[in-house]
């Protein structure tokens, strides 16, 4: 602290720690893929430990509940702790094979018809280039030509998918590793339920011989503040995506389109990611549903439109209520930033990691600067 506050106080060093954060920050925008890179590999090293985290993270609220309703009248903390603990995991491994159960049906279905209905996907496709010709919307339609050229793109993926089997076998490798990842992570989740007591003890207990009694409330302050938007944007952004796909398989059931749960659940898991999920869902579902009948997956394509429409205008300004408060441009670096450091993950907590930057920059940083020129 005496040395920050010496930097800060001396002009010149000011100067010198200016420059080379410059230079530091100039090297890692000009390197961005080496960072990125730097950053992966960390996080392969690492991930078991940060699923652990993250789910303990998510799952502690559900424990917390049935630490204070249903058991709250046990009296010895450890006994109901564990029995909170128990309750949460299995109520959140049921709501998986929920969700497993009524995806595999469907995903294997379409997997199969994909593979056996090809020559039905060219004649779906021929039919409906022939009414486009018959509504005369695009005059002077060489029929024979499109059909030819739409069957050579069928075949031709087709052969794709056929002679890139390898890349398949490659990704069941990478969702092999990702499973184990996960499951040594929620070993690890347990524990961290478990030990919550005694990890906050702990850390409380470093906090305390590293800071004073002011500095340490402040902290304080920052981490819950930090907790209450990212447990808000993350809660909030669950019951967006599970309204959203609910809706979708809904309308899609009364359309009497095929592959309800599969196309509902792909709807409902990319609304989570912001700003480019909703599209990527779009794409996937139109994709499935164009080779079964076109006519599909142009209502599919109305459908999202009016279900994004409606969720970004009414149900999450009412859910969120603009607490984050982050400018739309913000918004967008972060999302990419973090997508290019950390995947799908980095999207996912792009917007409340941007909010935090925020706050800090508007609560701290901000009159930090006004207060060293007024002292200037």
């Amino acid at each position: 602290m005496k040395l920050w506050k010496k930097i800060r106080q001396d002009r010149l060093l000011s100067n010198i720690l200016t420059v080379c954060v410059g230079i530091l920050l100039y090297m890692g925008l000009s390197h961005f893929n080496m960072v990125a890179a730097f950053f992966l590999s960390v996080n392969r090293i690492i991930a078991p430990i940060l699923v652990g985290f993250v789910l303990a993270y998510l799952i502690d609220p559900i424990a917390m509940f049935f630490e204070h309703r249903p058991f709250g009248k046990m009296k010895k903390e450890k006994e109901r702790r564990f029995a909170a603990v128990i309750l949460a995991i299995f109520v959140v491994l049921a709501l998986i094979v929920l969700f497993f159960i009524a995806l595999i049906p469907s995903l294997t279905s379409c997997i199969k018809g994909i593979y056996t209905n090809k020559e039905i996907y060219i004649e779906n496709m021929d039919d409906l280039l022939k009414t486009i010709n018959n509504w005369h919307i695009v005059p002077h339609l060489d029929m024979p030509l499109i059909t030819e050229h739409i069957e050579e793109l069928i075949n031709t993926a087709f052969d794709y998918m056929s002679e890139n089997i390898g890349q398949v076998i490659k990704v069941s490798k990478n969702v092999g590793s990702a499973f184990l990842n996960a499951l040594i992570g929620f070993i690890l989740c347990i524990y961290f339920l478990s030990g919550k007591s005694h990890l906050i003890a702990g850390i409380n207990e470093f906090r305390a011989a590293a800071m004073t009694e002011e500095k340490m409330k402040t902290h304080t302050d920052f981490w819950l503040r930090c907790h209450k938007i990212f447990i808000q944007f993350l809660g909030y952004d669950l019951v967006d995506g599970l309204i959203v796909g609910m809706v979708n398989a809904i309308v899609m059931l009364i359309l009497g389109m095929p592959y309800v749960a599969l196309i509902s659940v792909i709807v409902g898991v990319t609304n989570l990611l912001p700003t480019f999920g909703p599209v990527i869902g779009l794409i996937i579902g139109g994709l499935l549903l164009i080779l079964v009948n076109p006519v599909y997956a142009l209502w599919f394509l109305i459908m999202v439109i009016v279900i994004q429409t409606i969720d970004g205008y009414i149900l999450k300004p009412k859910l969120f209520g603009g607490a984050l408060g982050i400018p739309p441009v913000w918004t967008l670096i972060a999302i990419i930033i973090g997508g290019k450091l950390f995947g799908a993950a980095g999207i996912l907590l792009a917007i409340p990691t941007a909010a935090v930057i925020n706050f800090l920059y508007q609560e701290n940083f901000l009159p930090w600067l006004k207060r060293r020129k007024g002292n200037i």
